[in-house]
């Protein structure tokens, strides 16, 4: 059950982004997806592995599911919410977006604590909520700084 949940979500939030008119060229939504891959990646690590902060199932199945929701999901998400970002720049949109797209990440964490994916053990709720709001501003201002950096560049040439 818990693996088709987060499949669903992959799968979902993958549709999502390849049918949605994107803003971002390719090369941003490439660099930026990178990044935040492996932010998430890293810091999965460290708290739970490092930290002992969290901890993960050793069930396969489980362990499929929290892979897709930390390698696929999250990052995704964070890319399609920039791209939903940039069609428009009106700061009702830009609360509305961050704010779904926080929910939907915080709703996925509950479900991982729900299927015992992960347990916390010196870790809680409102750490992941602060957690995602950081992972969301990294996502915004790398992506501006890339933007940037790649006028410049192009400026210069």
């Amino acid at each position: 059950m818990e693996f088709a949940v987060f499949f669903l979500a992959s799968w979902l939030i993958t549709a999502i982004f390849v049918i949605m008119p994107k803003k971002l060229s390719i090369i941003e939504n490439t660099v930026t997806f990178l990044l935040l891959l492996v932010i998430t990646i890293n810091v999965s690590w460290i708290i739970i592995e490092e930290l002992k902060l969290i901890k993960e199932t050793q069930d396969s199945i489980k362990h499929a599911a929290y892979l897709l929701n930390r390698s696929v999901i999250v990052p995704l998400t964070l890319i399609t919410q920039l791209n939903i970002l940039h069609q428009s720049n009106s700061v009702t949109r830009f609360i509305l977006t961050t704010a779904v797209s926080l929910i939907f990440l915080l709703g996925l964490r509950a479900f991982s604590v729900y299927f015992n994916i992960i347990s916390y053990l010196k870790w809680n709720f409102g750490y992941d909520i602060l957690y995602f709001i950081l992972l969301h501003l990294i996502a915004y201002y790398a992506h501006q700084l890339f933007r940037n950096l790649t006028r410049n560049e192009v400026d210069v040439s």
